[in-house]
Parts: structure tokens; C-alpha cells; sequence
């Protein structure tokens, strides 16, 4: 019976991705697409996750961003903030993972001590210099467990993509600097802000170095 659950997730899951790339393959939204991109490429130029902590907000942030754009498309979409599924879309729960070197392996969960796990939900992969990949375990890619974590190839995926480009959106999804000058760092910006936001005038003026 879970078997035959998780095949019509992944068919539900599946129909809803062909449907996204339909809708923007017709060229209605172009601007709208234009703005994420932008967007993405300037959460990952200036929060680089370089720093440990930005990985955990600029992750969080693009999933903000890819649901607004899902909204501003006719779709709809939550946040949900769960912690093996990220969106919502049309009813359909999928999880978000991003990859902005382009190489490597992706991680897929977590692992806490000889916790077992296994990889099930329907899964949007954000690539820099490929896109946003659809892919579900449905489709045999291979995983691995390494240390803490189960892992993807992004070779595998690119290699699924090569037989089958169906599952791909041709997104921009920008390449993180190699060597950043100055690099932004997430709790001292929300810090500011809620400085900036209390009118402060006592602690604003001797915030520490970013």
C-alpha cells in the first residue's frame, strides 16, 4: 500500500512540474522569470554560502522566491516550512534542495547517529548553470550515505537529464563567488534591521564590525 501511495505522489508531483514548465515555455511570464532570476542571483552573490550560517537562510529565501513566482504564475503555493517538505504547490508537497557550484553531491537528508533513511519526496533541484530539475525516487537515480548525510550525484541528475530534458526548467540559477571580498552575513543584517525598525538610538550607532 505505501508503495502505491508514493507512485501517485510522484504521478501528482510529476503532472504539476510538466505543468509549471508548460505554463512558462509559453513565453506569458518572461518578466516574471527575469525577476526571480535576478533576485536568486543577488540573495546567492550576496549572502554566500561560503559562511555556514547563510546556507541555512539563503535556502530558506529561495524558497520564498520560488513561491512567489509559482503565485505570481496563477499557481498555488505555500511555504510550509516543514522538515522534509518545503512547498506546497496546487496541493502537492515537494521538497527544495540547491546546488550553486554545479558539481558536487547534493544533500538530501540529514542524519542523526545510525538514524536510517530513506529518500520519498518529490524533489526541485536548483543548479546553477542547468536550472531547476524535477526529480523523485521514483525515477532510480542512486543515493548514498556519507557521514551525516544521504547524498545525490549532481552528475546523476545532470546524466538523467541528458536521456530525458523533460525535467528541466531552463531557469538562470547563478554560480556562487569563488573568492568574495566582503561577505554579507544574515544574523548581523536582521540585527540592523530590527535596530532600524525600533528607531534605535543608543545601539545602532555601535553595532559591531559586519
Amino acid at each position: 500500500m505505501e508503495e502505491i501511495a508514493e507512485r501517485i505522489m510522484y504521478k501528482k508531483a510529476r503532472r504539476v512540474y510538466l505543468n509549471i514548465k508548460k505554463i512558462m515555455e509559453k513565453g506569458d511570464f518572461e518578466m516574471h522569470i527575469t525577476e526571480f532570476e535576478k533576485a536568486v542571483e543577488r540573495l546567492v552573490m550576496e549572502y554566500d554560502t561560503a559562511n555556514w550560517e547563510n546556507r541555512f537562510v539563503v535556502g530558506g529565501a529561495l524558497e520564498v522566491l520560488f513561491c512567489a513566482l509559482l503565485n505570481s504564475m496563477g499557481f498555488r503555493c505555500k511555504w510550509l516550512k516543514e522538515a522534509r517538505y518545503d512547498i506546497e504547490i496546487n496541493t502537492v508537497k515537494f521538497s527544495m534542495k540547491s546546488n550553486f557550484t554545479g558539481a558536487g553531491d547534493i544533500r538530501l537528508i540529514n542524519i542523526l547517529g545510525d538514524e536510517i533513511v530513506k529518500w520519498e519526496e518529490p524533489t526541485l533541484f536548483f543548479i546553477s548553470d542547468l536550472g531547476i530539475c524535477y526529480a523523485d525516487p521514483g525515477m532510480g537515480l542512486p543515493t548514498k550515505r556519507t557521514g551525516d548525510a544521504l547524498i545525490i550525484r549532481t552528475r546523476d541528475i545532470k546524466s538523467m537529464l541528458e536521456k530525458d530534458d523533460r525535467w528541466l526548467l531552463p531557469v538562470k540559477i547563478p554560480r556562487k563567488p569563488r573568492n568574495s571580498k566582503k561577505i554579507k552575513t544574515a544574523s548581523y543584517d536582521v540585527a540592523k534591521s530590527i535596530l532600524d525598525e525600533i528607531n534605535s538610538k543608543y545601539l545602532r550607532k555601535h553595532l559591531p564590525g559586519a
